[in-house]
Protein backbone atom coordinates (compact mmCIF):
# COMPACT_ATOMS: atom_id res chain seq x y z
CA UNK A 1 0.00 0.00 0.00
CA UNK A 2 1.56 3.26 -1.12
CA UNK A 3 0.79 6.86 -0.35
CA UNK A 4 -0.43 8.80 -3.35
CA UNK A 5 0.38 12.46 -3.88
CA UNK A 6 -2.47 14.82 -3.11
CA UNK A 7 -4.32 15.43 -6.41
CA UNK A 8 -3.93 18.84 -7.95
CA UNK A 9 -7.65 19.14 -7.26
CA UNK A 10 -10.56 19.39 -9.62
CA UNK A 11 -12.73 22.15 -8.22
CA UNK A 12 -16.41 21.70 -8.85
CA UNK A 13 -17.86 23.93 -11.53
CA UNK A 14 -20.24 26.56 -10.33
CA UNK A 15 -18.23 29.61 -9.44
CA UNK A 16 -16.38 30.86 -6.40
CA UNK A 17 -18.94 29.54 -3.94
CA UNK A 18 -18.53 25.97 -5.12
CA UNK A 19 -14.75 26.34 -5.13
CA UNK A 20 -14.75 27.62 -1.55
CA UNK A 21 -17.10 24.85 -0.47
CA UNK A 22 -14.78 22.25 -2.01
CA UNK A 23 -11.77 23.84 -0.32
CA UNK A 24 -13.51 23.88 3.06
CA UNK A 25 -14.05 20.12 2.81
CA UNK A 26 -10.32 19.53 2.38
CA UNK A 27 -9.34 17.55 5.53
CA UNK A 28 -5.75 18.82 5.57
CA UNK A 29 -6.65 22.48 5.03
CA UNK A 30 -5.83 23.58 8.59
CA UNK A 31 -2.40 21.92 8.42
CA UNK A 32 -1.62 23.56 5.08
CA UNK A 33 -2.80 26.92 6.44
CA UNK A 34 -0.51 26.44 9.42
CA UNK A 35 2.49 25.84 7.16
CA UNK A 36 1.69 29.01 5.20
CA UNK A 37 1.37 30.95 8.45
CA UNK A 38 4.76 29.72 9.69
CA UNK A 39 6.47 30.69 6.43
CA UNK A 40 4.80 34.11 6.57
CA UNK A 41 6.03 34.66 10.13
CA UNK A 42 9.55 33.63 9.11
CA UNK A 43 9.54 35.98 6.14
CA UNK A 44 8.35 38.85 8.32
CA UNK A 45 11.03 38.05 10.89
CA UNK A 46 13.71 37.93 8.21
CA UNK A 47 12.64 41.34 6.91
CA UNK A 48 12.82 42.85 10.41
CA UNK A 49 16.08 41.29 11.56
CA UNK A 50 19.43 42.46 10.27
CA UNK A 51 21.82 39.63 11.28
CA UNK A 52 24.84 41.79 10.48
CA UNK A 53 23.84 44.25 13.20
CA UNK A 54 23.98 41.73 16.01
CA UNK A 55 26.50 43.39 18.29
CA UNK A 56 25.29 42.52 21.73
CA UNK A 57 23.52 45.83 22.25
CA UNK A 58 20.82 44.21 24.36
CA UNK A 59 18.12 44.43 21.73
CA UNK A 60 15.79 41.40 21.64
CA UNK A 61 16.75 41.05 17.96
CA UNK A 62 20.51 41.02 18.55
CA UNK A 63 23.21 38.41 19.18
CA UNK A 64 21.12 35.29 19.14
CA UNK A 65 18.08 36.66 20.94
CA UNK A 66 15.87 36.98 17.86
CA UNK A 67 13.27 34.68 16.43
CA UNK A 68 15.21 34.62 13.18
CA UNK A 69 18.46 33.45 14.75
CA UNK A 70 16.60 30.92 16.88
CA UNK A 71 14.86 29.60 13.77
CA UNK A 72 18.18 29.07 12.04
CA UNK A 73 19.80 27.80 15.20
CA UNK A 74 22.86 29.95 14.58
CA UNK A 75 24.23 33.24 15.83
CA UNK A 76 27.38 35.24 15.32
CA UNK A 77 30.39 34.79 17.56
CA UNK A 78 30.89 38.51 17.70
CA UNK A 79 31.44 41.63 15.69
CA UNK A 80 33.30 41.07 12.47
CA UNK A 81 32.81 37.31 12.49
CA UNK A 82 30.12 36.98 9.85
CA UNK A 83 32.02 34.20 8.09
CA UNK A 84 32.07 31.98 11.17
CA UNK A 85 29.07 31.30 13.34
CA UNK A 86 28.40 28.96 16.22
CA UNK A 87 25.11 27.54 17.47
CA UNK A 88 23.73 29.53 20.37
CA UNK A 89 20.71 27.34 21.00
CA UNK A 90 22.60 25.02 23.35
CA UNK A 91 25.16 27.46 24.71
CA UNK A 92 22.90 29.07 27.30
CA UNK A 93 22.02 25.99 29.34
CA UNK A 94 18.63 24.33 29.87
CA UNK A 95 16.70 27.63 29.78
CA UNK A 96 18.13 28.49 26.37
CA UNK A 97 17.40 24.97 25.15
CA UNK A 98 13.79 25.11 26.33
CA UNK A 99 13.31 28.48 24.62
CA UNK A 100 14.69 27.06 21.36
CA UNK A 101 12.48 23.97 21.16
CA UNK A 102 9.38 25.80 19.83
CA UNK A 103 11.52 27.50 17.18
CA UNK A 104 12.96 24.17 16.06
CA UNK A 105 9.44 22.77 15.89
CA UNK A 106 8.33 25.68 13.69
CA UNK A 107 11.33 25.12 11.42
CA UNK A 108 10.40 21.42 11.11
CA UNK A 109 6.79 22.36 10.34
CA UNK A 110 7.87 24.83 7.66
CA UNK A 111 10.35 22.57 5.90
CA UNK A 112 9.16 19.00 6.42
CA UNK A 113 5.37 19.16 6.45
CA UNK A 114 4.98 20.18 2.78
CA UNK A 115 6.58 16.93 1.54
CA UNK A 116 4.74 14.96 4.25
CA UNK A 117 1.25 16.15 3.27
CA UNK A 118 0.33 12.84 1.55
CA UNK A 119 0.99 11.09 4.87
CA UNK A 120 -1.07 13.69 6.76
CA UNK A 121 -3.91 13.18 4.27
CA UNK A 122 -3.63 9.41 4.68
CA UNK A 123 -4.16 9.78 8.42
CA UNK A 124 -7.08 12.15 7.87
CA UNK A 125 -9.05 10.11 5.34
CA UNK A 126 -8.41 6.78 7.08
CA UNK A 127 -9.55 7.94 10.53
CA UNK A 128 -13.12 8.11 11.76
CA UNK A 129 -14.56 11.57 11.24
CA UNK A 130 -15.04 12.30 14.94
CA UNK A 131 -11.34 11.59 15.72
CA UNK A 132 -9.83 12.86 12.46
CA UNK A 133 -8.21 16.00 13.86
CA UNK A 134 -7.00 14.17 16.93
CA UNK A 135 -5.34 11.55 14.74
CA UNK A 136 -3.68 14.23 12.62
CA UNK A 137 -2.38 15.99 15.73
CA UNK A 138 -0.98 12.68 17.02
CA UNK A 139 0.79 12.09 13.73
CA UNK A 140 2.19 15.64 13.66
CA UNK A 141 3.50 15.42 17.23
CA UNK A 142 5.45 12.26 16.46
CA UNK A 143 6.64 13.35 13.02
CA UNK A 144 7.73 16.86 14.05
CA UNK A 145 9.24 15.48 17.26
CA UNK A 146 11.63 13.29 15.27
CA UNK A 147 12.91 16.30 13.33
CA UNK A 148 13.23 18.43 16.48
CA UNK A 149 15.34 15.67 18.06
CA UNK A 150 17.53 15.60 14.94
CA UNK A 151 17.98 19.38 15.09
CA UNK A 152 18.98 19.18 18.74
CA UNK A 153 21.59 16.52 17.98
CA UNK A 154 23.04 18.65 15.18
CA UNK A 155 23.09 21.79 17.31
CA UNK A 156 24.71 19.86 20.16
CA UNK A 157 27.45 18.60 17.87
CA UNK A 158 28.07 22.08 16.47
CA UNK A 159 28.23 23.58 19.95
CA UNK A 160 30.60 20.87 21.16
CA UNK A 161 33.02 21.04 18.24
CA UNK A 162 32.68 24.72 17.39
CA UNK A 163 31.71 24.21 13.77
CA UNK A 164 29.89 26.93 11.89
CA UNK A 165 28.96 28.44 8.56
CA UNK A 166 31.87 29.00 6.19
CA UNK A 167 32.56 28.26 2.50
CA UNK A 168 34.69 25.15 3.23
CA UNK A 169 32.10 23.76 5.63
CA UNK A 170 29.32 24.53 3.16
CA UNK A 171 31.20 22.80 0.34
CA UNK A 172 31.71 19.68 2.48
CA UNK A 173 28.08 19.59 3.63
CA UNK A 174 26.75 20.07 0.09
CA UNK A 175 29.08 17.37 -1.26
CA UNK A 176 27.89 14.97 1.44
CA UNK A 177 24.26 15.73 0.57
CA UNK A 178 24.95 15.18 -3.14
CA UNK A 179 26.63 11.82 -2.48
CA UNK A 180 23.82 10.71 -0.18
CA UNK A 181 21.33 11.22 -3.02
CA UNK A 182 23.00 8.36 -4.90
CA UNK A 183 23.20 5.78 -2.11
CA UNK A 184 21.00 2.67 -1.77
CA UNK A 185 19.96 3.84 1.71
CA UNK A 186 18.58 7.02 0.18
CA UNK A 187 16.55 5.04 -2.34
CA UNK A 188 15.30 2.69 0.37
CA UNK A 189 14.26 5.60 2.55
CA UNK A 190 12.43 7.26 -0.34
CA UNK A 191 10.44 4.09 -0.96
CA UNK A 192 9.62 3.90 2.74
CA UNK A 193 8.35 7.49 2.59
CA UNK A 194 5.74 6.37 0.05
CA UNK A 195 4.45 3.44 2.11
CA UNK A 196 1.16 3.69 3.96
CA UNK A 197 -0.34 1.38 6.54
CA UNK A 198 -3.87 0.56 7.70
CA UNK A 199 -4.97 2.50 10.78
CA UNK A 200 -7.21 0.95 13.46
CA UNK A 201 -10.51 2.82 13.72
CA UNK A 202 -10.88 3.53 17.45
CA UNK A 203 -9.55 3.11 20.94
CA UNK A 204 -5.96 2.90 22.09
CA UNK A 205 -5.14 0.84 19.01
CA UNK A 206 -6.05 3.81 16.81
CA UNK A 207 -3.72 6.07 18.81
CA UNK A 208 -0.93 3.50 18.75
CA UNK A 209 -1.42 2.91 15.03
CA UNK A 210 -1.17 6.61 14.17
CA UNK A 211 1.89 7.02 16.41
CA UNK A 212 3.54 3.99 14.80
CA UNK A 213 2.83 5.33 11.32
CA UNK A 214 4.15 8.76 12.31
CA UNK A 215 7.33 7.23 13.69
CA UNK A 216 7.97 5.02 10.66
CA UNK A 217 7.21 7.83 8.24
CA UNK A 218 9.30 10.31 10.24
CA UNK A 219 12.35 8.06 10.35
CA UNK A 220 11.97 7.24 6.65
CA UNK A 221 11.92 10.95 5.80
CA UNK A 222 14.84 11.54 8.14
CA UNK A 223 16.82 8.85 6.36
CA UNK A 224 15.98 10.40 3.02
CA UNK A 225 16.53 14.09 3.82
CA UNK A 226 18.94 14.38 6.77
CA UNK A 227 21.92 15.31 4.60
CA UNK A 228 20.07 18.08 2.79
CA UNK A 229 18.73 19.42 6.09
CA UNK A 230 22.25 19.38 7.55
CA UNK A 231 23.38 21.93 4.98
CA UNK A 232 21.23 24.62 6.61
CA UNK A 233 23.79 24.83 9.43
CA UNK A 234 26.71 25.52 7.11
CA UNK A 235 25.47 27.49 4.12
CA UNK A 236 26.19 31.17 4.69
CA UNK A 237 23.55 32.44 2.26
CA UNK A 238 20.45 34.13 3.69
CA UNK A 239 19.05 31.11 5.44
CA UNK A 240 15.39 31.78 4.70
CA UNK A 241 16.12 31.62 0.96
CA UNK A 242 18.15 28.42 1.42
CA UNK A 243 15.42 26.86 3.58
CA UNK A 244 12.81 27.72 0.94
CA UNK A 245 14.97 26.22 -1.81
CA UNK A 246 15.54 23.01 0.16
CA UNK A 247 11.85 22.72 1.00
CA UNK A 248 11.00 23.03 -2.68
CA UNK A 249 13.58 20.41 -3.68
CA UNK A 250 12.49 17.95 -0.99
CA UNK A 251 8.80 18.43 -1.79
CA UNK A 252 9.30 17.98 -5.54
CA UNK A 253 11.39 14.88 -4.90
CA UNK A 254 8.80 13.48 -2.52
CA UNK A 255 5.72 14.14 -4.68
CA UNK A 256 7.25 13.27 -8.04
CA UNK A 257 5.98 10.12 -9.69
CA UNK A 258 9.58 9.16 -10.51
CA UNK A 259 11.41 10.02 -7.26
CA UNK A 260 14.63 8.19 -8.13
CA UNK A 261 15.20 10.24 -11.26
CA UNK A 262 14.37 13.41 -9.32
CA UNK A 263 16.79 12.38 -6.56
CA UNK A 264 19.61 12.14 -9.10
CA UNK A 265 18.77 15.57 -10.49
CA UNK A 266 18.66 17.05 -6.99
CA UNK A 267 22.02 15.40 -6.32
CA UNK A 268 23.46 17.05 -9.43
CA UNK A 269 22.22 20.46 -8.25
CA UNK A 270 23.71 19.90 -4.80
CA UNK A 271 27.00 18.86 -6.38
CA UNK A 272 27.05 22.05 -8.45
CA UNK A 273 26.38 24.08 -5.31
CA UNK A 274 29.23 22.23 -3.57
CA UNK A 275 31.61 23.15 -6.40
CA UNK A 276 30.50 26.77 -6.21
CA UNK A 277 31.10 26.81 -2.43
CA UNK A 278 34.53 25.22 -2.91
CA UNK A 279 35.48 27.86 -5.48
CA UNK A 280 34.27 30.55 -3.10
CA UNK A 281 36.42 29.06 -0.34
CA UNK A 282 39.51 29.33 -2.55
CA UNK A 283 38.90 32.93 -3.57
Amino acid sequence: MFLRPIPAGALHPGGIGAALASLSRRPTLWVEAGVVLVWTAMAVGASVVDPGSASGSGSPWSNGGSLWICMTGMGEMGAGSAAHTVPLALSGGPASLAATLPMLALMAVAMMLPPAMPAVRHVAVNSLYWRRRRAMVEFLLVFVGIWVAFDLVVLGALARWGWGASPPAAAAALALAALWQLTPLKRRSMLACHRASPLPPRGWRATAGVADFGMRHGFACLGSCWAMMLTTAFVGLPRLAWMAALTTLITVERLNLKPRRTARRVGAMLAAAAVAAAVLALV
